[in-house]
Order: C-alpha cells, then sequence, then structure tokens
C-alpha cells in the first residue's frame, strides 16, 4: 500500500492489490493520503499456499494493467 503512495506521490501510476480482508485497511490509507482514486484491485482472502496465491495473481493481473493505464478498475 505504502509503496503505491510513494508511486503516485512521484507521479507513476499504481494500483493496490488486496486480499478483502484489508480493503477497509487499504481505503483508509488511501483516503489519509489523498488518494481517494487510488485504484484497488480486490482478491479472496486467505491468500493460502504459494499456488493458490499465484494463481489468484494471474486472475487479476489483466486487471491490474488496466487499472494502471486508464485509472479504473
Amino acid at each position: 500500500m505504502l509503496d503505491a503512495v510513494n508511486f503516485e506521490d512521484h507521479g507513476k501510476p499504481a494500483a493496490v492489490v488486496a486480499t478483502t480482508n484489508f480493503v477497509r485497511l487499504a481505503t483508509s490509507i488511501a483516503r489519509a493520503n489523498h488518494l481517494d482514486e487510488l485504484p484497488l484491485v480486490t482478491i479472496p482472502h486467505p491468500l493460502g499456499n504459494p499456488q493458490a496465491a499465484a494463481d489468484r495473481a494471474r486472475e487479476v493481473a489483466a486487471q491490474v494493467v488496466s487499472s494502471i493505464t486508464s485509472g479504473q478498475v
């Protein structure tokens, strides 16, 4: 989350990927840093084992790219 804030502060587009349990925290951090429009891609919680995490990453990769290039999720 803080990496995304730093990227945005330096004019570089960013998106945050958060599990459902951390959406509220990510949203609060974005608002506190005046980044209400920071794209947030949500995935189910928990991530599980490394293979499950990799599978989820592949599932949302296009969303992440889209949100960074268009500014929308």
